[in-house]
This record gives structure tokens, sequence and C-alpha cells, in this order.
């Protein structure tokens, strides 16, 4: 299992390959919606950081901590760490790799509004001026298998 920095770091050099820049409100979400996709088919998410519920949705603090510099604008693709000490496994890689694909074209606003969609884990544990309600990952796993189910019922 990784950090959340460290896993928003592979989404960084995900979105690179790409030609692509994300905003700190993209990356957020994106390393979000990876670890609640991981948990619902993995089995296992890809941090232990605790993810709180904050008004633009989830927030993880130590990856906000780490990126709220940027403000609005993007993560300058130097900045990405190359050699890092947490590697993460070659299947998570690609693991991110199909989550970039489905969710890396959407602005922060748009997967911050997944997050705030009725029923997700954000909705049901949010409350107005406060930060730090946590949200737990038996919550995030069992709202990505709820879409997982849907998805496939879809595909059937």
């Amino acid at each position: 299992m990784s950090s959340s920095i460290c896993v928003a770091d592979e989404m960084l050099k995900i979105a690179k390959e790409k030609g692509k820049t994300l905003t700190p409100l993209q990356l957020m979400k994106l390393v979000y919606v990876s670890h609640g996709w991981a948990l619902a088919m993995l089995g296992q998410g890809l941090f232990e950081d605790r993810i709180e519920a904050w008004k633009y949705g989830p927030v993880i603090p130590e990856l906000y901590q780490a990126i709220k510099a940027y403000g609005r604008d993007p993560i300058p693709l130097g900045n990405i760490q190359s050699d890092s000490n947490n590697k993460v496994p070659e299947h998570i890689k690609s693991f991110l790799r199909s989550v970039y694909k489905s969710y890396g074209h959407l602005s922060g606003i748009d997967l911050s509004n997944l997050t705030h969609l009725p029923g997700t884990p954000w909705e049901k544990v949010y409350e107005q001026g406060t930060r730090n309600a946590q949200i737990y990952d038996e919550a995030i796993m069992q709202h990505y298998r709820i879409l997982l189910r849907r998805s496939q019922n879809k595909a059937a």
C-alpha cells in the first residue's frame, strides 16, 4: 500500500504522458476516486491516509497540504517526483491508468460534483462548517461496489 502522495504522483505522471496537466482539485478527486474503485474492485485501498468530508467533497488532508500552494493553477509537471522511496506497484499503475482514462478528462468541478451526489459517502457525513468528519473506507467501498454492480448490469 502506498501513500496518497505516491498515488497522486503516479496520477500526475499519467497525465504528463498524455500531455495534460492537473489542478489540485482534479488531482485530489482523481486520487479519491481511484481509492474508491480500488476498494470495490481490488478489495483493498490504495493508501491508509485519512479522508475527510470538506465543503468541496472528500479531501485527503496529507495530500491537500502537499498541493494547496498551487491553488487553482495546474501543478507544474516538473514537480513530479520521479524517484520516490514508496514505489507504486505495476498492477496499481495499470489500474490508475484505467481510472485516468475514465475520469481524467473531467474538470475539478465536474469531479467534485460526482462526489456530492445523493448517497455518496461524502454526502452521508458532511456537515456544513466542519472540515474533519472522517469518511471511512468501509463506506467508500460500499458506494463503489454499488457503482460497480450498476455498471455491470448496464453492460449485461
